[in-house]
Formats: C-alpha cells, sequence, structure tokens
C-alpha cells in the first residue's frame, strides 16, 4: 500500500486526505500549528520511514523543513490542486493570474450555470477540487482557481481552457525571482495539446509573450485594442462587430473589471453559451465581497471595502475606479517584500491622504517619506486609521486597500474587510 504524507490540514489537506484514504492509501498528516489527531509533529525522520510522497497544501512554503527533506531524499511532491483536479470526471477551465483570480471564476461559474450548464468552481476560490471529487455530483465544467503555490507541484492537470490574466509582482516573500513567480504559473498550460485553448491578456507585454510556447489555440483579450470575438467599442461590449450591452447598463466597476468579464465572455463562448446569456451575465453580474466593494455614504463621504487588494497592482486598480474624488486610502498588513517607493512617486494626485496601519507600517511610512510624499501618518488599529480619515474635512471618498496580506491580525481578507465594514457601520449610531 502506498504512504503519502499530506502536509497542511486545513480545508484542502483535509480533502486530499480523505480522497486518498478513499483510493486505498495509507494517510498521514502534518500541520505545525494545529492540534489534529495522528499528527506526525514531533517525530523527526521517522516521517519520512518508508514514506512514497506528500500532498502539500497551497499555504505551506516551499522552504517548510520537510519540502526541502523530501527534495533530498528524491520524494515526490505533488500538490492538492493536482490530485483533486486530474480526478475531475468533466471539463477544466483553469484560471491564474496576479489579479481578478476569483471574481473572473465567480463570473465563468455564474456564465455557464446561466446557460444551462453545470459548473462547480473549485480551486484557490475557496472549495478543494478533492472536495469536489468526493461529493460525487455530476458537472459539466469545473473552473478552476490555480495560485502559483498549488501549480508549483503539478504535474498531472490538464485545462481544456487555460487563461492568464495578468502577472505583476506578488508573494516575493515566497519568491527570490519574479521569472520564478512566472514559470509557476506558466505551469497552468501543462500538458494541453492542439484541441486545448489558452486566453491570453494581450495589454501585458509578458503574458502576451507567453503565447511563443504554447501548442494550444490562443486567444488575446484586451480591455483597450479591438481584438478578438469579444472588445469593448464606443462604451458597448461588442460581440464579432454587434454591440450586445453598454458598459453603463453593467453593474460593474474598473477597467480591470471590464477586462475579466471579457474573458469570462470568451470562455462562455467556446463553452457554447448562446449570445443573448452573454448580454445576460453583463448586466446582471454583481461583483464579490471585499473587491472595491461599495460599503456606505456617511455625511457625504463614501466608504469602500477592497480588503482582497492584497498587492500593490491590485491597490492602484482600485485607486484607479475612485478617481475624479478626494481620496483617502488605508495601507498597510503582512508584508509581501514588495517597493513602495515607486507607488508613492507615482500615486495619483486625488488621492489626498495616506492611513498606514498593520504589521509593515514603518516600511510602508518610510518609503512615503523617502520619496517625498508627506500626507501619511501610522495609525496604532484600523478603527483608528478609518476614523482619522472620516474626520478630515478635505476627504470625501475613503479607500480601504490594504496591497498587502491580511494575516498580521486577521486570518484572512474576508475577516478584514467585515472588519472594516463593521467600523463604518458604526459611525451611523
Amino acid at each position: 500500500m502506498k504512504t503519502v504524507l499530506v502536509l497542511g490540514m486545513r480545508a484542502s489537506g483535509i480533502s486530499a486526505s480523505a480522497l486518498l484514504k478513499k483510493r486505498g492509501v495509507r494517510v498521514r498528516c502534518y500541520d505545525d500549528n494545529l492540534s489534529i489527531p495522528d499528527n506526525w509533529k514531533g517525530r523527526g525522520d521517522a516521517i519520512f520511514d518508508g514514506l512514497d510522497a506528500i500532498c502539500v497544501s497551497p499555504g505551506v512554503p516551499n522552504t517548510h523543513p520537510i519540502l526541502i527533506e523530501a527534495k533530498n531524499r528524491g520524494i515526490e511532491v505533488f500538490s492538492e490542486l493536482d490530485l483533486g483536479v486530474a480526478a475531475l470526471n468533466c471539463q477544466i477551465i483553469m484560471i491564474t493570474g496576479t489579479n481578478g483570480k476569483t471574481t473572473t471564476v465567480d463570473m465563468v461559474e455564474r456564465g455557464l450555470n446561466l446557460a444551462g450548464m453545470r459548473a462547480k468552481a473549485t480551486g484557490n476560490a475557496g472549495y478543494p477540487a478533492s472536495q469536489v471529487v468526493l461529493d460525487d455530483r455530476k458537472w459539466d465544467w469545473a473552473v478552476v482557481e490555480a495560485s502559483s503555490f498549488q501549480l508549483e507541484y503539478t504535474s498531472n492537470i490538464q485545462a481544456h481552457i487555460a487563461v492568464v490574466l495578468n502577472l505583476a509582482p506578488d508573494h516575493i516573500d515566497r519568491y527570490s525571482e519574479f521569472s520564478e513567480y512566472i514559470e509557476a504559473k506558466k505551469r497552468v498550460f501543462m500538458n494541453q495539446t492542439e484541441d486545448d485553448y489558452a486566453i491570453l491578456n494581450y495589454d501585458s507585454k509578458q503574458v502576451r509573450e507567453l503565447a511563443k510556447d504554447l501548442k494550444s489555440k490562443v486567444i488575446f483579450v484586451s480591455a483597450t485594442n479591438v481584438i478578438g470575438d469579444f472588445y469593448i467599442k464606443d462604451d458597448y461590449y461588442v460581440y464579432k462587430g454587434e454591440p450586445l450591452i453598454s458598459v453603463k447598463d453593467s453593474r460593474i466597476k474598473g477597467e480591470h473589471n471590464k477586462f475579466n468579464m471579457l474573458v469570462a465572455l470568451n470562455i462562455l463562448a467556446i463553452a457554447g453559451a448562446s449570445k443573448d446569456k452573454f448580454s445576460a451575465l453583463i448586466r446582471d453580474y454583481k461583483s464579490l465581497p471585499h473587491r472595491i466593494e461599495y460599503v456606505s455614504t456617511i455625511e457625504g463621504k463614501r466608504f469602500y471595502n477592497d480588503s482582497k487588494g492584497t498587492n500593490i497592482a491590485a491597490c492602484k486598480a482600485a485607486i484607479n475606479v475612485m478617481l475624479g474624488s478626494n481620496i483617502g486610502l488605508i495601507l498597510g498588513g503582512s508584508d509581501k517584500r514588495e517597493d513602495f517607493c515607486d507607488f508613492f512617486d507615482e500615486l495619483n494626485v486625488d488621492v489626498k491622504y495616506v492611513a498606514v496601519t498593520g504589521a509593515n507600517e514603518s516600511k510602508i511610512y518610510g518609503s512615503a517619506l523617502k520619496v517625498g510624499f508627506q500626507n501619511i501618518s501610522i495609525y496604532d488599529s484600523l478603527y483608528d486609521a478609518v476614523k482619522a480619515l472620516y474626520d478630515m474635512p478635505n476627504i470625501d471618498t475613503i479607500l480601504f486597500s490594504p496591497a498587502c496580506a491580511s494575516f498580521d491580525r486577521y486570518s484572512s481578507y474576508a475577516e478584514r474587510g467585515d472588519r472594516f465594514k463593521q467600523i463604518v457601520y458604526g459611525f451611523k449610531t
């Protein structure tokens, strides 16, 4: 009987363990932080005795001592995503990129279901692929959000439609070079053939250049150029030269979300959806929480929750949506080793003040002063940061887009965003 160690026992690890056991595999469990049954923590080298492979969860860093030792011993390492997706009995859509993955996955899942196809969002979107297999329901499509962490240890996946939305420096705390991050993302195209599709962001030179190495059919998507079957022209979504619906009739905001919608529409077309379903998705789709989410207007001040903005590129996209107002911006959290000097040097003049709070507050504050940006202060808590901007008479839009991960104070970006909304709603009482 094969013996596999499941490393990391959160949602994906739990599902992977159950699927492996169902297949007759002998499973060992290990987690640094959890008290769990049969945890091999503290057993030293015994953990490797008779071990055939390791199934790693996405939250485990590749510098983990067990993974380093596994490499030294030549032990196979695979991801939960690889295990689960390879076992899915349906067509696979796999979406990756630095920003916009979850939103685009949600758009595609809703669009396919709207078109009468059975689709399930899985992967980094929150529902493990292994659990989809265990649920044993019939699906036409699995819409898989794939992070670079998950793609690092894949070898068996084959997506019929694979997407790279964008590439920007992110998770520099995990990758020593940006090129390593890109190499991980490129694995989304693994095992594709001439019968499969690759959807690429034409507006990004780095993404566009990925096309030269692909066997699959390449479809370029652009939010600014008239290219491909779907594009935006004269403020209309257009399909093969025919206007579908006005941009103004869509509920989504921001150029980045228009691009995400164009990607989703291309996927629906490949899947065989009818033209009326394209217009319905554009008209009815509402963005997910914590993504430039309007919260409230209090005494003429508008509050937006963009807690999902966990890197500089995402924060810039959120700022661009707010242009034309006097913006008070809240930054800070767990550091990802991004350079904030360029961010402040290029900061739009509509950002009138920046409030910083979180584990990397001193780094962000120092970066601002280094390039001469002085409208910035450090605050002890998120409440203090929000209250300070709320009290400033020259601020009419308060944007919480931290440009950092949440793990210094919160379990997730969702918990952090909910805390921001709780603070805002408290000003109404």
